[in-house]
């Protein structure tokens, strides 16, 4: 499916918007998702003074962990095409006293400003499959690695092991608040198919890989707090409740209460199930 003319521009106002709620929920994101970003360190296996790039960083949370490692002589590049969730990069790095770190506005989609080979490790947790031009990024970074290097990366699995972002979603549109995404553009599961990784991969040049599943979950207080907090970090989510009425948006609640009894946890708190693919690609 052809992609609309300003899709990169309809991501990047995306983005930007969405900084703040990403914000306020890195805590919580940065300790449930620690799995993930610890798999794709130990397969970059960073050493002191080693050079990394971290691609559509966000909020950060995997590269400046990272950068803890190749300290006091190596340097991490946090990059992110959103100057808004950069900056929040920015506060995060200030807040953990990482200071071998340099901030750089990346659209991974077009040609990457950084020197061949330059690179030790390139990690982009949750970043390809969102982007209009996979194909590129990833011949762009196999450019930036020295020889025999990695670029480890994450993509969520099919939607059915990832009820975060599903179910919110599925309860608006049965409300009429929203409209389904549309099939065959980039997105969360637009690498659910591990073949397709896999594909993109061997596509860019990487002849050697490994791709595995890693779950985890993401802890909530209750529904209230899942729905708020989902609608922090999707643009589509929050677009829906703007657009609903004061009976809408209570249905569109209880709803999301009735789902929520699937993840009940200790106490009346939730633990959401997630499913994600983890990679690692050598030059």
């Amino acid at each position: 499916m052809a992609l609309p003319d300003d899709f990169r521009a309809q991501s990047r106002a995306n983005w930007s918007e969405r900084a703040e709620g990403w914000e306020a929920a890195r805590d919580r994101w940065r300790t449930a998702t620690m799995p993930v970003s610890a798999w794709m360190i130990d397969a970059l296996d960073p050493q002191p003074g080693h050079n990394l790039l971290e691609l559509a960083a966000g909020t950060g949370d995997t590269g400046l962990l990272a950068a803890e490692l190749i300290a006091p002589t190596g340097e991490l590049i946090c990059s992110d095409f959103a100057p808004e969730m950069l900056a929040v990069a920015r506060r995060r790095a200030e807040e953990l006293g990482v200071t071998n770190v340099r901030f750089k506005q990346i659209d991974a989609d077009t040609s990457i400003d950084v020197p061949a080979a330059s690179q030790d490790g390139v990690l982009c947790r949750w970043g390809y499959m969102l982007l209009a031009d996979a194909g590129n990024a990833l011949r762009e970074t196999r450019r930036m690695l020295a020889p025999g290097r990695r670029v480890a990366l994450a993509a969520w699995t099919a939607a059915e092991h990832n009820p975060l972002s599903v179910v919110p979603l599925e309860e608006a549109e049965a409300l009429g608040l929203a409209e389904p995404a549309a099939a065959g553009q980039p997105g969360q599961f637009a690498w659910a198919d591990r073949d397709r990784i896999a594909t993109e991969l061997e596509a860019a040049g990487f002849t050697e890989h490994r791709i595995e599943a890693l779950d985890f979950t993401i802890p909530f207080r209750d529904a209230g707090d899942w729905l708020e907090t989902q609608s922090g970090f999707s643009g589509r989510l929050a677009a829906a409740r703007r657009a609903a009425s004061a009976a809408q948006e209570a249905e569109l609640r209880a709803a999301l209460e009735r789902r929520a009894g699937e993840y009940a946890a200790a106490e009346g708190t939730l633990a959401l199930p997630a499913r994600t693919w983890v990679a690692w690609a050598e030059s």
